[in-house]
């Protein structure tokens, strides 16, 4: 009852064998969608590839059936469900950060002055794109339960990170669901008149690198980022809420910090132009390269 469409759109779904695939494909069938089914038999050994979205050599399959059905979208679901990435009609992968750009422009046309709800990790576009747009964009730390709880406090209308969890909680619950996030996203397509690609072209271009997680033991990768952090916010405007994120300028950043979830760092860098890109990959590896506890 969410979602009401004036035209329906022909989408694929890949929900690389996890348990999306017994429930989403009906859904969207239901709202009227013609959908084309991608690993949707529930197996959890996950035969065709891991089912992790954000890694776009996980959405070969998705991209080429998109092609060949010629379909308006594909959407790709991790095995339990709750994360999402897009791919466009022409076979495109969209990163987290410009689904969330497409998202807060939405619900910010209906909730001006809203606060929305990014991380650390976030592009510095979307955070400036949220202001441009009229909203109040709050950083949090990386982790959906982290987003979850600064959304409460703030009564934000819309979080998310680049891991594809996205909250909407508009009409509906304060929490993280992906098929809530695809209706919303295929509504958003549907009414445009554009199509996908062009939805997300309207955007700036950035450069980043796809993230870094070289092994660090689990004892040691806490003091590890905090000599790293020493470092580097002596030099340049940081953010020290999860590790370190470093203002390099003129929308360049780095972002390191310890992995809440395996003995890794995270490492990830945006600049607006390949030559700043590479100018700051330069300066962060190099110096991280002198930790031994960091393996590369």
């Amino acid at each position: 009852s969410l979602f009401k469409y004036k035209k329906h759109l022909k989408i694929v779904i890949d929900t690389g064998n996890g348990v999306a695939g017994a429930l989403y494909p009906t859904i969207l069938k239901k709202l009227g969608h013609e959908v084309v089914e991608l690993y949707t038999e529930l197996d959890g050994t996950f035969p065709n590839h891991q089912p992790d979205p954000i890694v776009e050599g996980n959405l070969k399959d998705l991209k080429a059936k998109v092609l060949e059905v010629n379909a308006d979208v594909g959407f790709s679901f991790d095995g339990d469900g709750d994360r999402v990435s897009i791919v466009t009609e022409k076979g495109e992968f969209i990163e987290s950060d410009k689904t969330l750009m497409l998202l807060t422009k939405d619900i910010l046309s209906r909730h001006k002055g809203s606060s929305v709800v990014f991380t650390v990790s976030n592009s510095q576009v979307l955070f400036d794109l949220a202001k441009e747009w009229g909203g109040n964009p709050i950083m949090a730390k990386v982790g959906h339960s982290y987003v979850e709880h600064t959304m409460s406090d703030s009564n934000a209308v819309l979080g998310g990170e680049q891991s594809g969890h996205f909250f909407l909680p508009e009409d509906y619950y304060q929490y993280d669901d992906a098929l809530v996030a695809a209706c919303r996203l295929i509504k958003i397509i549907a009414e445009s008149g554009a199509t996908t690609s062009e939805l997300f072209n309207q955007f700036p271009k950035t450069y980043s690198m796809p993230e870094m997680r070289p092994e660090c033991a689990d004892v040691s990768k806490f003091d590890v980022v905090d000599r790293i952090t020493e470092y580097f916010k002596d030099k340049y405007p940081s953010n020290t809420m999860d590790g370190v994120r470093i203002d390099f300028s003129n929308g360049a950043w780095a972002g390191i910090r310890a992995s809440n979830t395996s003995p890794k760092i995270s490492i990830t860098m945006e600049a607006k132009s390949e030559k700043e890109l590479e100018k700051v990959m330069s300066e962060v590896l190099t110096h991280l390269k002198t930790y031994h506890e960091i393996k590369f």
